[in-house]
């Protein structure tokens, strides 16, 4: 299993994505009761958010990612995904 750490810059439509939130919130639960989703949330300035996956790879993730209703609504303006390799801390 592969740990990336996305980030999401939201775009300028805020009422449209906050319409669109609970369906994104209850979609990241799911994937969190399944252990894909480790950690994720907004940031406090609300202009985005950061998110660490568990996946089998990157073409995993794109899928996962591909399917956020964030995504299909279109309320994401950039997206950021790096690998990330975890060696200290509580989840090692």
């Amino acid at each position: 299993m592969a740990r990336f750490v996305v980030e999401l810059v939201y775009g300028p439509d805020e009422d449209k994505r906050l319409a669109v939130r609970p369906d994104h919130r209850e979609y990241s639960r799911g994937l969190a009761d399944k252990g894909v989703l480790l950690a994720g949330g907004p940031y406090t300035d609300g202009k985005g958010a950061q998110i660490i996956y568990e996946v089998a790879d990157e073409a995993e993730l794109n899928e996962v990612l591909a399917a956020d209703p964030y995504t299909e609504a279109g309320v994401i303006a950039s997206t950021t995904i790096r690998q990330w390799e975890v060696v200290t801390g509580a989840w090692v």
